[in-house]
């Protein structure tokens, strides 16, 4: 097996973490190289390779860009309803393009997996992606942007599929066991950097209107119509070069598969696009955490696209304020993603607890943010910044350990076919969460009670799982049996 990469041998280490050994030679069978944690052979060749790495970080560069892109309008909803004359539903439609065709389109991309797999997948996506960017910049004038930004956020949501339902299956087919939560982890919570920086570099690019400026447009003097008008269409035009960069990287080299793979359940066959969604239908073992991470995430991820219009209303927060509250929310959650994962993996199981833990700690945080909102408590704006970074750090940590355990016990199921059902199971809850902001004359404040209670139902649903890791039995089941020779 002649690579011009050096190949890494995986040595799974439960104590120490994982030990990547580079070799330059080809590898000889890993019956003599490859050793479990008690230091003994393992029965078959299983083999990582460092370009792993590449693979995973193009593709949560997509996934970081398709959150940013997506929710570029909330935060700079304030300056582009009085430059273009937007309301507010005109923000939540933009944001809920994205389920909505998430909603129409994921069978179709799930099937096409299966089929095509996962280079096609991707990179079929990816330039999908890059056109819904580019139709934003096109120069059409005020009067009609909202068409071309319309545009390009159906195209947008059209690449969502891949990048919300893959992470699981990248990780299968690419990674070790004890590697495998955490890759998943980082290309999840690339998707909440991307949304921390779409509150950052939003308000960054395009200036917030005065406190005391007028929301209709007529009120806005022609000069500085236009210059707010530049910044935003500025912004469409930094994005648009930032997809195009990675999608370029995506198209150079993204393969299959790996030469050899990373695991004994990497090998195997998994069930046909039939019988694993009839699986899915009829087993506990998926509706209980799927219905957990849907109702929590869908509503969680509506929420932060409408923060502004909320804080502004209940709190008369303002637009670059609630930008870092976004930003400083995400980022925490991708940290705390991140660790959970990796703990996760030393642990070697324990998902049900661990989701317990994050649901109890969001639970307390969201009824902090109600009361303050309510102003039941003594408000500061300290503890706004608080209540909101603890939300997002527990409800975003939570989110790879529900893909993945949801995986471990469905499995011979695919992955992908597993993560795209719960993420469409997510967007049908976003967009009715989205759809609400439109009725005329609605409150905001029924917003934060929302998700107040999504999280609230998200606890009896998981003391009654049963949870199950199929797929890490059978990946260790090589190492018993050797044990026993």
């Amino acid at each position: 097996m002649a690579e011009t990469d050096a190949l890494l041998l995986t040595k799974f280490n439960t104590v120490n973490g994982d030990r990547d050994i580079l070799s330059a030679e080809t590898p000889s069978p890993l019956t003599n190289s490859l050793k479990n944690e008690r230091g003994k052979p393992m029965a078959e060749e299983h083999v990582v390779y460092k370009r792993r790495w590449f693979i995973l970080a193009v593709f949560s560069l997509l996934c970081m860009l398709q959150a940013a892109t997506w929710n570029t309008w909330g935060p700079i909803s304030d300056t582009a309803k009085g430059v273009l004359d937007w309301t507010d539903g005109d923000i939540a439609l933009l944001a809920n393009w994205g389920p909505i065709t998430f909603v129409i389109t994921c069978f179709f991309f799930s099937y096409l997996l299966l089929i095509k797999g996962l280079r096609f997948f991707v990179l079929c996506s990816s330039l999908i992606f890059l056109l819904g960017v580019a139709i934003r910049c096109i120069p059409v004038g005020v009067e009609n942007v909202k068409w071309t930004m319309n545009a390009g956020h159906v195209l947008i949501g059209i690449a969502s599929p891949v990048m919300m339902s893959a992470p699981t299956e990248l990780s299968a087919v690419w990674f070790p066991p004890h590697q495998r939560t955490t890759s998943t982890a980082i290309s999840l919570t690339s998707a909440f950097f991307g949304m921390s920086m779409s509150f950052l570099v939003g308000p960054l690019v395009v200036t917030s209107l005065p406190q005391n400026a007028s929301s209709h447009a007529e009120s806005i003097d022609p000069k500085e119509k236009a210059l707010y008008f530049n910044e935003i269409m500025k912004l469409m035009y930094i994005e648009c070069g930032a997809v195009a960069v990675v999608v370029i990287a995506a198209l150079l080299y993204f393969p299959e598969k790996p030469p050899t793979s990373p695991s004994l359940s990497a090998t195997k066959p998994r069930e046909s696009f039939k019988d694993g969604a009839l699986k899915m239908i009829k087993s506990t073992n998926f509706w209980i955490p799927a219905a957990a991470y849907s109702i929590s995430s869908g509503v969680y991820v509506g929420w932060t696209t409408q923060m502004d219009t909320i804080f502004k209303n209940t709190l008369n927060i303002g637009q670059d304020t609630v930008g870092w509250i976004g930003f400083i929310s995400n980022i925490a959650g991708m940290l705390g993603g991140l660790i959970v994962a990796r703990l996760v993996d030393i642990l070697g199981g324990r998902m049900k607890a661990v989701l317990i833990s994050l649901t109890l700690a969001a639970f307390v945080s969201c009824v902090w943010c109600v009361l303050l909102s309510m102003k039941y408590i003594s408000y500061s704006l300290v503890s706004v910044y608080i209540a909101c970074i603890f939300i997002g750090l527990f409800i975003n940590a939570s989110f790879p350990i529900y893909f993945e355990i949801t995986v471990e016990g469905m499995y011979p199921v695919s992955e992908g076919n597993i993560t795209m059902v719960m993420a469409f199971l997510t967007n049908v809850v976003s967009v009715i969460f989205l759809l609400l902001p439109m009725i005329p004359n609605l409150s905001v404040i029924w917003m934060n009670w929302f998700l107040l209670g999504s999280v609230f139902v998200c606890l009896p649903l998981l003391m009654m799982f049963k949870e199950h890791y199929n797929r890490l039995d059978e990946d260790m089941t090589e190492v018993s049996r050797e044990d026993n020779k």
